[in-house]
C-alpha cells in the first residue's frame, strides 16, 4: 500500500524507539520472566499483520497483509531489530520494500508496554506511472504489548500503530504527499517484553561472589585467576 514504509516502524511485536521513558534495558523473552532464561531470549522475530495494514489517503486507500522477519541483539537500551518486511495480496496493488533492510528498536516503558520506532523505504505500483509511488517511513512510533495485555488470539503479543504519517519521496502526480497509516502486527510466538537484567555466573561449588562472562548471556565454567568449577547463570 502507499506508505507501508511506516510498517518499518513496528516490529512485534513485538514488535514495539530511543526514549528516555526507561532508564533500563529491554528483553523480548518467551515467557514473562525478570531476568529472561537465556534460553528464552527471543532473537528470531517473526510477524504477521493482524487483519489488513492500511494506507489511508484522500485519493486511494490501499491494503496488504504484511510479513516482517528480523533478528535482534537480545538484551539492550533500546532493543535493535534488523529486518525485512513482505506485503501480499494487495489487491491491484504491488508494494515491494525499496531499503536494503528495516532498522526497529523497542524500548520498555512500563510492565508488558514498550515504544516501537523504525524507518525503511518502500515503492508501491498501483497501475501505471502516475501511481507508481516511494513514501518514507521515519520516526514513526508504534505501541508493543506483551501477552498479558495484548488483544489478540492466539494471545501472543502485539504491536499497534495508528494514524501515523508517511511521506511522497518519489513517483507520479497522483502519489499523495502524505498519507496515514493504520496496522497491527503480531509474533508467530508469545513474546513479553521485560526488564533486561545483568547476568552473572555464580559459584555453586567453589569459591564465593559473582562472576561475569565475557558475552553476558553463558556460564564458560572459568573465571578469574584460574578458578573453576560448577557455575549458574543468575540476574544481576
Amino acid at each position: 500500500m502507499f506508505g507501508l514504509a511506516a510498517i518499518a516502524a513496528l516490529m512485534a511485536m513485538a514488535l514495539v524507539g530511543a526514549s528516555s521513558a526507561m532508564a533500563g534495558s529491554t528483553t523480548l523473552c518467551k515467557k514473562d520472566a525478570t531476568p529472561c532464561p537465556t534460553k528464552e531470549i527471543v532473537s528470531s522475530i517473526h510477524e504477521v499483520s493482524v487483519g489488513k495494514a492500511k494506507l489511508l489517503s484522500t485519493f486511494l486507500t490501499v491494503e496488504c497483509d504484511v510479513l516482517f522477519s528480523g533478528t535482534s541483539l537480545g538484551t539492550a537500551s533500546p532493543i535493535v531489530i534488523h529486518g525485512n518486511f513482505t506485503y501480499t495480496n494487495c489487491g491491484s496493488c504491488t508494494v515491494t520494500e525499496t531499503s536494503t533492510s528495516v532498522l526497529i528498536k523497542v524500548l520498555r516503558t512500563s510492565h508488558e508496554t514498550a515504544e516501537v520506532t523504525g524507518e525503511g523505504e518502500v515503492f508501491v505500483d498501483c497501475g501505471g506511472s502516475s501511481l507508481e509511488c516511494e513514501y518514507d517511513g521515519e520516526n514513526l512510533k508504534g505501541t508493543g504489548k506483551g501477552p498479558l495485555l495484548s488483544a489478540q488470539s492466539p494471545d501472543n503479543g502485539e504491536v499497534s500503530l495508528q494514524g501515523q504519517e508517511v511521506h511522497k519521496t518519489g513517483g507520479g502526480f497522483f502519489c499523495p504527499a502524505t498519507s496515514k497509516l493504520d496496522i497491527v502486527t503480531s509474533p508467530l510466538v508469545a513474546t513479553s517484553i521485560v526488564e533486561g537484567k545483568t547476568m552473572d555466573c555464580v559459584s555453586t561449588s567453589v569459591g564465593q561472589g559473582s562472576y561475569t562472562t565475557d558475552n553476558g548471556t553463558t556460564c564458560s565454567g572459568e573465571v578469574a585467576l584460574g578458578t573453576t568449577g560448577t557455575f549458574e547463570l543468575i540476574g544481576g
